[in-house]
């Protein structure tokens, strides 16, 4: 067996493979300088909501009803870039707040169970005291329930017309309980102005 000698530079690195070290940290910094590039550019995700601000939805994929509404109070926040044209989440504080649109819905209270399914699998909590609702000042009829957790309590209503356009409000709050105004939907509702099919 033969002796092999392996002489470094001062960086550390076999003498004539230098570039070969170096296409190696590109490849690794490229990517990450992107990246940051791209985050930094994009800005702030989050969206301030001016008190008083109109805000519209409208059905999607199928067009046909359409949500105009304003959210009550100052201090509300909504994910920017992640806005959908049928649905918004917002935020105040710990409150979160969801709105949508529906349209050609042949049963609100089906519809409501359809909604509140997925939130309480997906989060561990459980839906109780469904009831009829409605909102005498917009006329906005249909049905509203509970949503209850460990330490979390909402509701999830639904208005609208069985057969036409609907629209769904989820509140969600922390620490709070199913009777506690935070998660009371007629402020929200007071606003809605629907309309399509």
């Amino acid at each position: 067996m033969g002796d092999a000698t392996i002489r470094l530079n001062r960086f550390g690195v076999e003498q004539g493979r230098m570039w070969q070290a170096v296409v190696a940290a590109l490849a690794i910094a490229l990517p990450l300088a992107f990246w940051i590039g791209i985050e930094r550019a994009l800005g702030d995700s989050v969206q301030d909501i001016d008190k008083g601000e109109t805000l519209y939805l409208q059905s999607y994929p199928v067009t046909g009803a359409s949500l105009e509404f304003t959210l009550p109070g100052e201090g509300w926040t909504s994910p920017g870039i992640h806005m959908a044209d049928q649905r918004q989440n917002f935020r105040h504080g710990a409150l979160t707040a969801t709105v949508e649109v529906d349209t050609h819905v042949e049963s609100l209270e089906n519809l409501l169970v359809r909604r509140a399914d997925p939130i309480t699998a997906e989060r561990g909590y459980a839906y109780n005291n469904e009831r009829p609702y409605e909102h005498p000042a917009t006329g906005l009829s249909g049905f509203r329930a509970d949503i209850v957790g460990l330490d979390t309590a909402g509701s999830i209503t639904v208005v609208g017309e069985n057969g036409g356009a609907a629209a769904i409000l989820i509140l969600i709050a922390p620490g709070d309980d199913p009777s506690s105004a935070s998660v009371d939907p007629d402020p929200f509702i007071g606003s809605f102005k629907l309309e399509g099919e």
